[in-house]
């Protein structure tokens, strides 16, 4: 596949004028409260790291005990994204978004009172998927819901819901870790189910996906397994497998170094625990343009699918970089902020392609099937190989092969996807 543009319809060039002008009404009713919803799961899902070190102490857990805890959460989340996703399809993008955010909530603020490590498991494993469904609905409704010329921009902007949880949380963490201890974090968490019922009050159904269902209905089709073998049908097989590849691939790359960074910096580069931490905090901040910078440049002056490749490519190099380049602290950081800005804000550029590829019909069963399913496959099993692959041939050595080679892969997918032009009608450029 060529990096020509295809466009099966015409589509008027957006700008930032236009922008402000039709960016109102649902489009931005749907848009915020899906970053609000967005943001307080990621709130939510963040306070199980902030709470590791007292879980640790409490239980006598070791670092491995922890690791399985999060791998097996990753692999539910697989199979929960997937269903909700399903779900979604069926039952509607609001009624969902209400269940997940107020039932993630519920089980997190649960944390509180485990007794145990199974205990903790089991309510990590069922927040963590309920939490991380509402990735295929939110990225479902706001694409279904924002303006044509403008959509893959908002898609991206909602990525930053991600870095955010984590600054929101960071906020009342430390003071209540200091004071009440680890338990305590979770409480908070409580407050987010009466604002998910308030978020959905004036909340007002994807028209797409009610038009879409109607049709289905009147033809006897759209049951569960209906959704799934769609996914897989001649017209959208080769695209499904594609997109799953390049999100497990992706995930594997993101979650075999994001994870293990701050003990790189520590074991490895030197750092005290303070400095590792500062680096990698430093990151989220310096993260959110990148995100930024794939929004403007997939709305305004690229195609979607050649800002992922460029950002693939890009985020590769930073990747080499940063490992084997920086000197001393400024550059580690300086490093790992430009890293973070391309390979991890490439999650963004990635979810605006998905968010295009498949019908209405079946947007949020693929987006929870080729995306998040596939995504949290990557996260399960990555990290186990990169810590094998540490103690054999090095941390330089384990990251680079768990970043490069997988980033080369998904170049050569998305050099096989359609190349269509920004703005085009949704329906059309995902038949």
């Amino acid at each position: 596949m060529s990096l020509s543009v295809s466009t099966p319809a015409t589509a008027e060039a957006p700008s930032l004028r236009g922008f402000f002008r039709e960016f109102r009404g649902v489009s931005l009713v749907v848009f915020l409260t899906c970053l609000i919803g967005w943001s307080l799961s990621s709130m939510d899902s963040s306070l199980f790291g902030y709470a590791i070190p007292g879980i640790r102490e409490e239980f006598g857990a070791g670092i491995d005990d922890v690791g399985w805890v999060l791998s097996a959460s990753f692999v539910f989340a697989a199979f929960t994204s997937a269903a909700i996703g399903i779900l979604t399809d069926t039952y509607g993008r609001r009624r969902m978004f209400m269940v997940c955010l107020a039932a993630s909530a519920l089980l997190v603020g649960m944390h509180a009172f485990v007794i145990g490590l199974v205990s903790l498991t089991v309510l990590r494993m069922f927040a963590f998927g309920i939490g991380n469904g509402l990735s295929p609905i939110t990225n479902s409704y706001v694409a279904e819901t924002a303006p044509n010329r403008y959509r893959g921009m908002l898609i991206a902007l909602l990525q930053c819901g991600y870095p955010i949880g984590w600054f929101v949380a960071a906020l009342f963490v430390a003071p209540l870790i200091s004071t009440f201890g680890w338990r305590y974090i979770f409480m908070p968490a409580l407050l987010v189910i009466p604002v998910a019922f308030l978020l959905v009050r004036y909340l007002p159904e994807s028209a797409r996906f009610q038009a879409a269902r109607a049709e289905e209905k009147g033809q006897g089709q759209g049951g569960f397994v209906d959704k799934l073998k769609e996914l897989f049908s001649p017209a959208l097989r080769l695209r499904t497998i594609l997109i799953g590849a390049i999100f497990f691939l992706y995930g594997g790359a993101y979650a075999g170094t994001a994870f293990y960074f701050p003990s790189y910096f520590n074991e490895f580069r030197g750092y005290s625990m303070e400095e590792a931490t500062e680096i990698v905090g430093l990151s989220y901040g310096v993260g959110v343009f990148g995100y930024f910078a794939v929004a403007i440049l997939g709305e305004f002056y690229m195609t979607r699918r050649n800002v992922c490749l460029l950002w693939a490519a890009l985020g590769s190099i930073a990747v080499l970089g940063l490992l084997w380049l920086p000197r001393n602290f400024t550059e580690d950081a300086i490093g790992f902020a430009v890293m973070s800005a391309l390979l991890y804000a490439n999650a963004a550029s990635l979810t605006m392609l998905l968010a295009e590829s498949f019908p209405t019909r079946v947007r949020a069963t693929a987006a929870g099937f080729a995306g998040s399913f596939m995504l949290n496959i990557g996260h399960a099993v990555f990290p186990v190989a990169v810590a094998a692959a540490i103690k054999s041939i090095g941390w330089q050595w384990a990251f680079t092969l768990a970043v490069v080679p997988p980033l080369v892969i998904i170049i050569g997918a998305l050099l096989m996807l359609p190349n269509y032009k920004s703005g085009i009608d949704l329906d059309e450029i995902s038949k």
